[in-house]
């Protein structure tokens, strides 16, 4: 456990929270909130800043394991346009590989919504490409208990 908050650092803003649009657009107004690494928070925000796709790629690039945490449910991507989820299933492409070596689940917050069987049905094929669990908890607490389970079971297998 002291080894995983031992890797706590912040991302470096490398251009790519400065405000400039970066490669991936800036429409997305998510925040990854990386103050608790390796449990790393994306939120809502109000004021795009950087794309959640340059934060996502900087976050790989920390090469380091972590925990995404999100009450951004699944399903609410209806206001994507085509051009939008075409960049998106581009830049999974491209990344994949890296989330699979150190993205060790992604777990949704239903926040007293629970989760319906199709979402969580789309939810296990994205898991399948993607090579980490999509796991549902009930709220923030239980969320963060079960990231720092997952994070220390990884940090206890052999290398």
């Amino acid at each position: 456990m002291r080894e995983l908050l031992a890797m706590s650092r912040p991302i470096e803003p490398n251009g790519v929270f400065g405000g400039s649009p970066g490669q991936y657009g800036r429409k997305q107004t998510m925040l990854l909130d990386n103050s608790r690494f390796p449990l790393v928070f994306a939120r809502e925000q109000g004021d795009p800043g950087a794309s959640i796709l340059d934060q996502l790629e900087a976050l790989l690039d920390r090469q380091a394991p972590f925990v995404l945490i999100t009450d951004h449910s699944p399903e609410d991507h209806g206001d994507e346009t085509p051009e939008e989820r075409r960049e998106k299933a581009l830049f999974f492409k491209k990344v994949r590989d890296r989330f699979r070596k150190y993205c060790r689940a992604m777990i949704v917050i239903e926040n007293g919504k629970p989760t319906n069987a199709a979402v969580r049905v789309a939810a296990a094929t994205a898991a399948k490409a993607f090579g980490f669990s999509v796991l549902f908890e009930a709220d923030e607490e239980q969320a963060v208990a079960k990231g720092m389970s997952l994070l220390e079971n990884d940090a206890a297998k052999p290398g």
